[in-house]
């Protein structure tokens, strides 16, 4: 196991820090969450914590890496067993339970949140606290949401950015690109360009790909 891991960290080496000993938070393991949570662990964050209370239905399967054999499983065990296949050496906690502000104070410590839940619940109760609580201390948080081909990146907002270009959420026909574009700028942007400024951006992978056609 041990020349298997040195193997997959010396193809980083020069482009991504050691990250064995950073804690990342992933809440929801739909079709982006469960492409952030992989991505962390390929990168070699050395802790993850996943959180979601769904399991598996044959739906999920166009946009995710979930297996036939794992439709009826928890989302958080079925990652778990995508994540160890590669990365064993990665420390994987499951929680089939919501993420809140208790569960918050009990990972403290935690250097990262990836918030890829379908509703604002989360954001809008750390939006609060870190509002009404004096020294409240949150740690790096990122929103990611997607409609279709639009996905919305909130980094450090808690007071705008929804959804898609309306500022929205709408379920609409999924398609499996874009949830797959947005947890690789989402795991870029927080673990490699450490920006710590507050910041939302919209984009439309139909309208980059119709960019790049016409060049």
């Amino acid at each position: 196991m041990e020349s298997s891991i040195n193997e997959i960290n010396n193809r980083q080496e020069g482009f991504v820090p050691d990250f064995s000993r950073h804690t990342a938070i992933v809440v929801g393991l739909g079709g982006v969450g469960s492409w952030v949570a992989v991505n962390l662990a390929l990168i070699g964050v050395g802790t993850l914590l996943l959180f979601d209370t769904d399991k598996i239905e044959a739906s999920n399967l166009n946009r995710t890496l979930f297996k036939l054999s794992q439709i009826d499983n928890y989302k958080t065990k079925a990652t778990k067993e995508l994540i160890l296949e590669r990365r064993k050496d990665c420390i994987v906690v499951t929680q089939e339970e919501y993420f809140n502000l208790e569960q918050l104070l009990k990972f403290s410590d935690a250097d990262f949140i990836f918030d890829c839940s379908d509703t604002l619940r989360l954001k809008d109760s750390l939006g609060d606290y870190k509002a009404n609580i004096k020294n409240a201390v949150v740690p790096k948080y990122i929103k990611l949401g997607y409609d279709g081909y639009s996905g919305t990146i909130c980094l450090n907002d808690f007071n705008s950015g929804r959804w898609g270009t309306d500022s929205s959420y709408q379920i609409i026909p999924s398609f499996f690109g874009t949830p797959q574009v947005l947890s690789a700028l989402a795991v870029i942007e927080m673990l490699l360009v450490k920006k710590s400024s507050i910041s939302t951006l919209t984009f439309n992978v139909k309208t980059i790909l119709d960019e790049l056609s016409e060049k």
